[in-house]
């Protein structure tokens, strides 16, 4: 069986494709899109499969050494994907959490919009304000 990369796209605008590289056990995972596929639809660049696929082989190449060629490839186009924080987010996150403390609101924010997009950092976040509002938090 042949070896599988899939390759998501980041960010606001983003790509996805799998693509099968001969002989490994394991698919490795790459990530491309975000800033990088925003400044293409910036320039109007063409946004083709054929240069997806091209990208998806360059950065397997340079970060994981796999230079073999695939032995078949699927390239899908995602859209408003995955968030990505603009610059400053994190002072006004900082701003919004001293605001709500200084109030003393009964407001408790959560989720992929403040500390983190993955699911582990979505979990964490929800662990984080349940113990807050029940107020167990912990410093770990």
């Amino acid at each position: 069986m042949g070896r599988t990369v899939v390759v998501l796209g980041g960010g606001i605008s983003g790509l996805a494709a799998s693509y099968h590289l001969s002989r490994a056990p394991c698919p490795p995972k790459v990530m491309l899109g975000g800033s990088w596929l925003q400044t293409l639809e910036a320039r109007s660049c063409v946004l083709s499969q054929e240069l997806f696929q091209q990208e998806a082989e360059k950065a397997v190449a340079t970060q994981l050494g796999l230079k073999e060629p695939p032995s078949h490839c699927l390239v899908h186009l995602h859209k408003n994907c995955i968030p990505q924080y603009t610059l400053g987010h994190w002072q006004k996150l900082q701003s919004a959490t001293q605001y709500l403390a200084a109030q003393k609101l009964p407001l408790t924010l959560a989720g992929a919009s403040y500390e983190g997009v993955a699911v582990n950092d979505c979990i964490e976040s929800g662990r984080q304000a349940a113990a807050q509002v029940l107020g167990t938090e912990s410093n770990i």
